[in-house]
């Protein structure tokens, strides 16, 4: 029996009609999509300064922002991106996580040197715990980068260093469970930014950014065990890791430079251009993509094998240095400030399958 073909006509200016089979044409069309279409932009004409780091409250579809030149915390709706509440009483926040298990929005609040715990059905003051004060050696804004492991329900919070006018900085590990700090890891540098636990080394990393290092952390220790650099990486920033591969990602801002080590070596077994003066950075490990923003823009990235990467876009996001990827609802959040040519804004991608 002979097979039939389906076909679509398309028709071209000059009036040639082409004829294709109806499945090459959709998977053609599919493989020009863009890795992602921005779909929503929310203005926020009355946020001046920064914004810092997401968190997301799924049962309640929310969608959290720190906003801490503003003093706040902003919230969306997730699917939407419509704003819904700006919601003050804080100092500085920096970074945000939600524990879905108490119900709990945590606010690492630099500006209180405290971890400030919010209930998220009225943003009510849970509790308020003291961490390194910043204001015993002068005014300081310190904790910052901080990491939420949801297998444990251990929040690190680096804290100290050249922000609490400290030599050297502090991860505090604050237990959900227990409600209280539970532990502390020395850190020699006086900037910690981001981190990552790796639960199969049973690790955690962390960019030491005056070091030009990466701190390797033995959690069962608590000490730092190793420090892996390489020769021109500056101010490393942004990290993340698949942990499938056991591949860490780091992300110097000056130059933007993207780094991939591998984790049983420490070595680096790629490196390639991204966008400068980045902030966050995202693995998608179903579409095996990285999310990397900056003031620069936003650079996508592929991963073909654990040691070779390509870059699949570069493109601006008026200055948008933070961001999240969401893989329930399928979108990419990228948050900008006010600059001279636009007020602030939230940005919704649809993430492109």
């Amino acid at each position: 029996m002979k097979r039939k073909l389906l076909y679509t006509v398309t028709l071209f200016a000059a009036g040639v009609i082409a004829l294709a089979p109806i499945g090459a044409t959709a998977a053609s069309t599919a493989e020009k999509l863009p890795p992602v279409t921005l779909i929503k932009t929310t203005y926020l004409p009355d946020i001046v300064g920064d914004f810092d780091h997401f968190a997301v409250d799924m049962k309640r579809n929310h969608l959290f922002v720190s906003a801490e030149v503003h003093h706040s915390v902003e919230m969306f709706d997730l699917k939407t991106g419509e704003h819904l509440q700006s919601i003050g009483g804080l100092k500085t926040p920096h970074s945000l996580a939600f524990d879905a298990a108490k119900d709990e929005l945590l606010v690492a609040d630099g500006g209180d040197s405290a971890l400030i715990i919010l209930d998220p059905t009225d943003f009510h003051r849970i509790d308020r715990v003291q961490l390194i004060d910043g204001s015993a050696t002068g005014k300081g804004d310190s904790p910052d980068a901080a990491y939420y492991d949801e297998k444990t329900r251990l929040y690190y919070i680096g804290n100290g260093g050249i922000s609490a006018k400290l030599d050297n900085s502090t991860i505090s590990i604050f237990s959900l469970q227990e409600g209280k700090i539970i532990g502390e890891i020395s850190i020699p540098g006086n900037n910690v930014e981001s981190m990552v636990v790796d639960d199969v080394q049973n690790r955690l990393y962390v960019n030491i950014r005056d070091k030009k290092e990466i701190g390797v952390v033995d959690l069962k220790t608590k000490q730092v065990i190793d420090t892996w650099t390489t020769p021109d990486m500056s101010r490393n920033t942004a990290l993340t890791m698949d942990p499938i591969t056991g591949r860490l990602f780091v992300a110097g801002r000056n130059p933007g430079i993207l780094y991939v080590f591998d984790v049983r070596t420490g070595k680096v077994v790629s490196q390639m251009s991204c966008v400068n003066v980045n902030d966050d950075m995202t693995w998608d490990p179903a579409m095996k993509r990285l999310y990397v923003s900056g003031s620069q823009g936003l650079s996508i990235f592929r991963q073909d094998s654990p040691d070779k990467y390509t870059e699949l876009l570069n493109m601006p996001t008026n200055g948008g240095k933070t961001s999240t990827y969401v893989p329930s609802v399928n979108q990419l959040y990228v948050i900008h400030p006010k600059t001279d040519i636009d007020i602030a804004g939230l940005l919704v991608y649809r993430v492109n399958r």
